[in-house]
């Protein structure tokens, strides 16, 4: 017998490959093709030279040396990430790069727990829209002065780490709702621990998601066990106790409780952060002004959803040709002239009031699912839960909702969700006519792409400035040029100093510079002085063990209330005094550093 006869097994797989599937197929690579991109035009230009980013590599390098978390160093947030990271430093030896590395592996699960998410609420093409939007705008943008608000070097490592448990948590959670299972209620409940040890935002995203999978349990009749609820508590309490248990190797049970609940503690207990700062925040300084600007812009994007949708249900009409067309242009060029109140870098202002815009229609799209069948389809729960979270992720900035700074964790799913919601729902408003779908479903992606250009031109634009080399090897960035902002290379000049200086030598600097301490491998005998220790402690402090070197660098804190660092009346005061009396010139370049308005400088100073 020949082969002829036999069926061509390429050919039968390739016919059964729908056309929908190559499209997604498709959507997934562009997708791919996106991050690809983005991430090269970012590339190595992820952190800061002088904020925040030098303190986490700080922290990581001195944990892994073993430094105590919360005794040797200040620590903002729970110990979680900076655990984790502290093991990838001692493992694959410290580096921005190993950073780097560890951040895209959790990114890579990040985007494709999202994009499962977004397609099992409202389908491929919307999840190919949440997920584009995310890529684009959110992933590795720089929009600020300060970078470092991006998913590969952030500001804080415990947002990339948050923001895939709260993906994963959502999983857990629509499982769960689903019936009885002592040991899925062990995973949420887990989840819910991990976020207590991480930061106060995932901590109340997770808390929203796992009230919301109880209560659709009682809404669909579904039993819970005690079992259950036995095993939740459990994975809730296990991460925190077994943290607690290790601080409570050189601490009191109590103090090592306290340390182990760091990422709430600060927040509920002694208030640390809830500074001035963190009301500009959040928008509630100016609320009026911000609550206005709010209702404009939410206003303004709503007319221009009501223009996409007037294009596509005026094709659905049984009008002349000549005329729907004519009604199609018009809403389009309508549309190209509505751009957002302070233009697309601004859209996050709208993201609060069209996010309770779309909890309104989900909400009632649940009440008519319970009404007609006593439970949920898969579809709407987690619509709901993408929901809950996009809105509770929003709590910390109500008023000044944003694209840029924190809102690329806390606003990221607020634009993925109404990007995904204009995609999926507002098509179906048309009418049931496929042409009129078809010409809202591309309205709504030409709007968006619209968007996502004009942001990634913008980031490409600050991005293009970053060429002044920092640091070398593996922890080699790039920050702005001297002549927009010689910071970088205040930082790098200094660094360069110190490596001649002994290893062994010890460096404090003032007001800030943790990012000096890491590249150049030098130990800071003190924390950094944040305020939240009296400064004439701080100062005894240093009597006790005097730093061999002292470097004052050019660190703005005019956010913070602080005019010029050192001076009477103002804060560090005591400190410099301390430092003037102590200390001789070694080395100095560019201007006064604790001068805001001039020339950036740095000085080395060496113990008498």
């Amino acid at each position: 017998m020949t082969d002829s006869n036999k069926p061509n097994t390429t050919e039968t797989r390739t016919a059964g490959i729908s056309f929908e599937q190559k499209c997604e197929a498709a959507a997934i690579f562009v997708l791919g093709l996106l991050a690809v991109y983005f991430l090269k035009v970012s590339w190595r230009k992820w952190p800061d030279p002088i904020v925040d980013s030098g303190t986490q590599w700080y922290a990581f390098w001195r944990m892994s040396q073993g430094a105590v978390l919360y005794h040797d160093l200040i620590w903002n947030y729970g110990p979680l990430s900076a655990y984790f990271d502290a093991a990838l430093f001692k493992v694959f030896g410290s580096g921005m790069m190993v950073l780097v590395a560890a951040n895209l592996v959790i990114y890579t699960f990040i985007v494709a727990l999202a994009y499962a998410a977004f397609r099992r609420a409202w389908g491929w093409l919307a999840a190919f829209a949440a997920t584009a939007v995310f890529v684009c705008v959110f992933s590795f943008s720089h929009l600020s002065a300060v970078g470092n608000y991006n998913y590969v070097l952030p500001y804080a490592q415990e947002s990339t780490h948050g923001m895939l448990l709260i993906l994963a948590t959502l999983f857990v959670a629509a499982r769960w709702r689903r019936g009885i299972s002592p040991a899925t209620a062990f995973a949420l409940g887990l989840c819910g621990g991990l976020a207590a040890i991480l930061k106060p935002e995932f901590m109340l995203a997770g808390g929203v998601v796992g009230i919301a999978a109880f209560a659709l349990r009682l809404a669909e009749r579904k039993r819970v066990t005690v079992a259950e609820i036995a095993a939740l508590a459990a994975g809730l309490v296990l991460p925190t106790v077994m943290f607690a248990a290790w601080f409570a190797r050189l601490e009191s049970s109590g103090n090592a409780f306290i340390d182990a609940s760091r990422a709430w503690w600060m927040v509920l207990i002694d208030h640390s952060q809830l500074s001035g700062q963190q009301g500009q925040f959040a928008g509630l300084s100016g609320a009026r002004q911000n609550i206005l600007f709010e209702l404009k812009s939410a206003g303004k994007t709503l007319v221009s959803l009501a223009l996409i949708w007037a294009a596509g249900w005026a094709v659905e009409r049984s009008w002349k040709p000549v005329v729907r067309s004519a009604v199609v242009v018009a809403a389009a060029a309508a549309l190209w002239f509505l751009t957002p109140v302070g233009g697309w870098y601004s859209i996050g202002r709208c993201f609060l009031l069209l996010i309770l815009v779309v909890a309104v229609l989900i909400g009632v799209r649940v009440l008519r699912q319970f009404k007609a069948a006593g439970k949920l389809d898969e579809r709407t729960v987690m619509a709901l839960l993408l929901v809950l979270v996009a809105g509770t992720m929003l709590a910390r900035m109500p008023l000044f909702p944003r694209i840029y700074h924190l809102g690329f964790f806390q606003g990221a799913l607020a634009g993925m969700v109404i990007a995904a919601f204009i995609v999926a729902e507002l098509p179906r408003w048309t009418g049931a006519g496929g042409r009129g779908r078809c010409v809202a479903t591309a309205g709504a992606l030409t709007a968006l792409a619209f968007g996502c250009v004009a942001i990634a031109l913008r980031s490409g634009e600050i991005s293009s400035d970053e060429t002044q080399p920092v640091g070398s090897g593996r922890d080699r960035f790039y920050a702005f040029a001297p002549d927009i902002d010689a910071t970088g290379a205040i930082v790098n000049w200094t660094v360069e100093q110190l490596r001649d200086m002994p290893p062994q030598a010890t460096v404090l600097a003032l007001p800030e510079g943790l990012m000096v301490n890491y590249l150049s491998r030098h130990v800071s005998p003190l924390p950094t002085w944040n305020g939240t220790v009296k400064e004439e402690d701080y100062v005894k402090q240093l009597q006790a063990t005097p730093p061999d070197y002292v470097v004052l660098i050019s660190r703005d804190l005019r956010e913070f209330g602080t005019r010029r660092f050192g001076n009477e009346g103002n804060p560090g005061h005591l400190i410099m005094q301390w430092v003037v009396a102590n200390y001789w010139l070694e080395k100095k370049t560019g201007g006064d550093p604790f001068v805001p308005e001039g020339q950036k400088g740095a000085v080395i100073l060496r113990h008498k």
